[in-house]
């Protein structure tokens, strides 16, 4: 009796793996020809697999793909892993954002504000076709590209867009010039034997100094003399390349009392 062996030769295939999507998508300018996609991919991927250009845009040579002249969109592009029967073949399918080159514009004319003009948005004065969302810098306080003159300082404010293609930035110099604040209007009692009073001391802590007052006072300032200063309405007037303000003080005056000199008589 004989024992009869057989031998079994079994071939064991691996199931083909394409990887998973990398966290970070792939963010390219429509001026670079040399992306490589497997970098769409998170390194889990099998090797000798086919890269297939789903939609059809740009050229694609192995795993590089060159953008130069594609429309910025966001495209498909599927690796593909071939199996051996009976395994079944592995795909996966990454996006490719392709941006274009931003305009910022060019250089605003310098702009010349007066304080109380109201505020302006300088987006509107750059030159050229700027394209939008970008940033100022400094940060204005609207957090946008509207400029206060009554609370933003002057100076140079840029304008800068980023993307993929790099940046582009325009400037904007901006002089604010203060508009002219006389104070408010008021009105002043004093005795004859009162020390001289500065009437500017009358308009308020928002009053600017520089201003003259009319009529004139015998000081040639705004210090008022009750006994050389006749009583009446003092204007106070400040000019400037932003317009003109005014604001006066009535000022009267009461004759000190006089109970005349001591005397004596004799009954």
């Amino acid at each position: 009796q004989k024992n009869l062996r057989t031998a079994v030769l079994a071939t064991i295939y691996t199931t083909p793996i394409a990887g998973d999507p990398n966290a970070t998508p792939i963010v390219a300018c429509n001026n670079d020809n040399n992306i490589d996609l497997f970098t769409g991919l998170d390194g889990t991927q099998d090797a000798g697999g086919t890269w297939n250009n789903d939609d059809a845009v740009g050229s694609l040579a192995g795993n590089i793909f060159d953008a130069t002249g594609v429309a910025a969109g966001t495209y498909s592009f599927t690796y593909l892993v071939t199996a051996s029967a009976p395994c079944v073949d592995d795909s996966e399918t990454i996006t490719v954002t392709i941006e274009e080159p931003l305009d910022a514009g060019t250089d605003g004319a310098p702009l010349d504000l007066c304080s109380n003009n109201g505020t302006v948005d300088l987006f509107t004065q750059l030159g050229g076709t700027p394209d939008t969302g970008g940033t100022w810098s400094p940060a204005l306080t609207s957090g946008t590209g509207i400029f206060d003159p009554l609370v933003d300082p002057d100076g140079t404010y840029t304008y800068t867009l980023v993307n993929a293609c790099g940046t582009s930035s325009s400037d904007i110099v901006i002089t604010v010039t203060l508009a002219p604040n006389a104070g408010t209007d008021n009105s002043i009692a004093l005795c004859m034997i009162d020390a001289p009073t500065d009437l500017f001391a009358s308009l308020g802590t928002a009053a600017q100094s520089g201003g003259t007052w009319s009529p004139a006072l015998t000081s040639g300032t705004g210090v008022f003399d009750p006994l050389v200063d006749v009583q009446g309405t003092y204007t106070y007037t400040l000019i400037n390349a932003c317009g003109t303000s005014t604001s006066e003080v009535v000022v009267s005056i009461t004759q000190a009392p006089y109970a005349g000199a001591d005397d004596s008589v004799s009954i």
